[in-house]
């Protein structure tokens, strides 16, 4: 089991664009570990790397989702915007970005036994049953050695899930689940669209992506 009293959050995604709800997700996973009496000592958002355009293709370059995320985090106080993921010579599993973000963890604040906890939503979750997607020896080390926080939306049921996958059910001590009771269907695809139609995203992302959104007229062709 993970023990361990020290733990840094990593959402990993597209981020195209981040918006409040991802900021959220963060949110409630603090929540979440600070009740189980685990310090959080920060919150990461690593957005991919360009390679995995192969699997996205309205992915647009790291270099501007990048900007985004820290525009994003600029006022969060507590969340950040990691860059090792998207400066990697190409796309790297989930469970090799957690290890390298505790290791940086750990050297930076000079305790080696913070751990990485991943957070995710209940989607995430389920796709370690897409035959292909996630190696069994992957799923093992994330939920093994760091750890989920699973953000629980009103339809989801990841305590069935967890009962019925062999390797979460072996470790499923190490699995928090955090509900959100606010019904939010925000999503970077329909973010997006409205962008591209010329419509407000106010309030579905910070000022600050918005405006940079807006001034560097990104998303304008996606259809």
């Amino acid at each position: 089991a993970v023990v361990s009293t020290q733990s840094t959050g990593v959402l990993t995604g597209c981020f195209n664009p981040p918006h409040l709800a991802h900021m959220r997700c963060l949110e409630l996973a603090r929540d979440t570990l600070l009740q189980a009496n685990v310090n959080v000592l920060s919150g990461l958002m690593s957005p991919v790397h360009d390679d995995y355009v192969k699997y996205k293709k309205t992915l647009i370059d790291y270099s501007e989702r990048r900007a985004m995320v820290e525009q994003a985090c600029g006022r969060a106080g507590w969340i950040r915007c990691s860059n090792w993921e998207g400066n990697q010579s190409t796309w790297t599993r989930t469970r090799q970005v957690l290890e390298a973000l505790q290791e940086q963890a750990r050297s930076e604040y000079g305790d080696c036994s913070i751990v990485t906890t991943l957070v995710c939503g209940a989607d995430l979750l389920e796709s370690f049953n897409v035959p292909g997607l996630w190696s069994n020896e992957d799923i093992e080390r994330i939920v093994g050695r760091h750890g989920l926080v699973v953000i629980r939306r009103s339809g989801s049921d990841p305590d069935k899930f967890i009962f019925g996958h062999d390797v979460l059910y072996k470790y499923r001590a190490n699995i928090m689940i955090a509900y959100e009771p606010i019904n939010n269907d925000v999503s970077s695809t329909v973010i997006r669209r409205l962008a591209s139609r010329g419509l407000s995203i106010r309030y579905l992302v910070p000022d600050t992506v918005s405006d940079y959104i807006k001034s560097n007229r990104l998303y304008e062709e996606t259809s």
